[in-house]
């Protein structure tokens, strides 16, 4: 609850640069007031203390002599120095709670009464009511009320005060003292566990709407793992730990929060097994934990809907806040749905471009294959493949014989296929292949195998069967669009059909070229009418 705020960190440093070219705007510009109902809180209890002192200060100064005067002054430099490097955000330091402790007795010995003192020392503790811990504000009551009774026995040693004082005015304000931190501490509690709820409650609904729309898996873990800091931000001293158990431990895949040193693994015996969705188990205390975080936590483990063998681990040194619990298990919540949605997303995705009955891509997922490797570097080629008389084996056997046999068809082009190249049934009895790298040469060579390996007989469960193949074949090395090579390739399967099938046709131009698999002379001519199937 002490930690410095953003704007506090910021500050720090415009403080910092106070003593270089243009400090004092930065400063002032650090203590303007700030957005926000914490942050404006913090800077109204600052210009509270501040004006509290100013206005204390006519007091001591009417009867300040050469000792008091110096004494006054100093003591109010120190402590308007303390409050505005506590505002803006540094650390808490021992010394310089024993240099506020001795401003205040010097302030205590400047005042024509003790008892003025105190309207400096409740505005200071006010104050740091919502700067510092709560054990430390404790300890400042005490400094507080043991520099004011200090000054008490050495009242009389200051020059123009009367050799004694009352004790019972300053002893009697003590408890007050006491009683009014805490007010103010715990309404500032509460005023902290606010914000960081508004905060936490705005981080997920940021997450969720970033979700939206988004269908990448990895992309939905980097969000998560950049909420999950988040979280921890907004709540001092929480850690959390996102594990997967893998054989005998834990190994740790994400780490948010203040780690001296972020563990790799931990013992698997330190995630509870058998964990169910919304199930919070308290975890032992390890060694590893320890030494990760620097501090001793108490950590509560939960489950990672969506992963199997996934949870989440958090700590913090006083526990872990059951609303803090209930953001994280929120959050993994978003999280295994978005993964869910990606992976539903992928195979529609992944259906829609591949044919159901060969398992090859289909037109649409060709297409999107030529266009991609449209803008790759090199040459590439594109068979265009039709089956010779698949349609007498369709009659006389049945479709079902008919589907078998193009299983067996697309079996066989994949052999033609190297890593990179894509083969696709278009419909019916056609079929294509992009050869990425491919010339000519390399086009031609792998026609002459489609038709080597579709011209083998087939067994069906009917009986075997033989059909032939037609191809087609054009190529470029970047000249034509994707749409172009394939027609030229489709004009060059009507060309070595027309030539008397079982052939391949090389397209270059607006004519095809090439020889032929079976022997003979090829042809060249541009797209033919579509004969029927078969």
């Amino acid at each position: 609850m002490g930690t410095r705020s953003a704007r506090g960190a910021a500050g720090a440093g415009s403080a910092g640069g106070a003593g270089s070219a243009g400090g004092p705007r930065r400063l002032l510009r650090a203590l303007r007031r700030p957005e926000g109902l914490v942050p404006r809180t913090r800077w109204l209890f600052l210009v509270f203390a501040v004006l509290a002192l100013l206005m204390s200060l006519p007091g001591p100064l009417a009867v300040a002599g050469p000792v008091t005067l110096p004494a006054v002054l100093g003591a109010s430099a120190v402590l308007v120095t303390s409050w505005v490097h506590a505002y803006l955000g540094g650390r808490e330091s021992v010394l310089r709670d024993l240099a506020d402790c001795v401003a205040v007795t010097a302030f205590t010995l400047s005042c024509p009464a003790p008892a003025m003192v105190f309207s400096v020392t409740f505005c200071s503790l006010w104050f740091h009511a919502v700067h510092s811990s709560t054990r430390r504000g404790l300890l400042r009551c005490a400094g507080y009320a043991g520099a004011v009774v200090a000054a008490l026995p050495l009242w009389g040693l200051v020059p123009g005060h009367e050799p004694t004082t009352q004790a019972a005015p300053v002893l009697g304000t003590a408890p007050v003292m006491l009683l009014t931190f805490v007010v103010v501490r715990v309404l500032a509690v509460g005023m902290f566990a606010r914000e960081r709820a508004a905060q936490r409650d705005a981080l997920l609904v940021g997450f969720g709407t970033r979700l939206l729309g988004t269908t990448d898996a990895d992309r939905v873990a980097e969000e998560g793992v950049a909420s999950s800091r988040a979280l921890c931000a907004t709540t001092p001293g929480l850690r959390s730990l996102a594990v997967r158990l893998e054989g005998g431990r834990a190994v740790v895949t994400g780490v948010a929060g203040a780690f001296e040193r972020a563990p790799g693994h931990l013992p698997a015996g330190v995630v509870p097994r058998g964990l169910l969705p919304g199930d919070v188990v308290a975890v032992p205390r390890t060694a590893e934990l320890d030494a990760a975080t620097g501090e001793a936590c108490r950590w509560v483990c939960l489950d990672l809907p969506g992963v199997e063998g996934a949870s989440i681990l958090l700590g913090a040194p006083g526990g872990v806040e059951p609303e803090v619990v209930v953001s994280f298990q929120s959050l993994a919540n978003q999280v295994a749905m978005a993964v869910s949605n990606a992976r539903v997303h992928r195979l529609l995705s992944a259906q829609a471009r591949t044919d159901a009955l060969t398992g090859l891509a289909n037109r649409v997922g060709f297409q999107e294959e030529l266009t991609g490797a449209a803008g790759e570097p090199g040459e590439r080629a594109v068979l265009f493949v039709d089956l010779d008389g698949f349609k007498a084996v369709n009659d006389r056997f049945g479709h079902a014989a008919g589907d078998e046999l193009l299983r067996h068809v697309a079996d066989r082009l994949r052999e033609v296929l190297r890593p990179g190249d894509v083969c696709a049934r278009l419909g019916g009895d056609e079929f294509a292949v992009l050869l990425r790298g491919a010339g000519a040469e390399r086009a031609a060579a792998a026609g002459r195998r489609v038709v080597e390996l579709v011209s083998a007989p087939v067994p069906l469960a009917a009986g075997p069967v033989r059909v032939g193949a037609s191809v087609g074949t054009a190529h470029t090395a970047g000249a034509l669009g994707p749409q172009e090579l394939l027609e030229r390739a489709d004009a060059a399967m009507y060309a070595a059909k027309a030539a008397g099938r079982g052939r391949v046709e090389a397209s270059t131009g607006g004519a095809s070229t090439g020889g032929a698999s079976t022997g003979g002379a090829s042809t060249g001519g541009g797209p033919r009418p579509r004969e029927v199937a078969g």
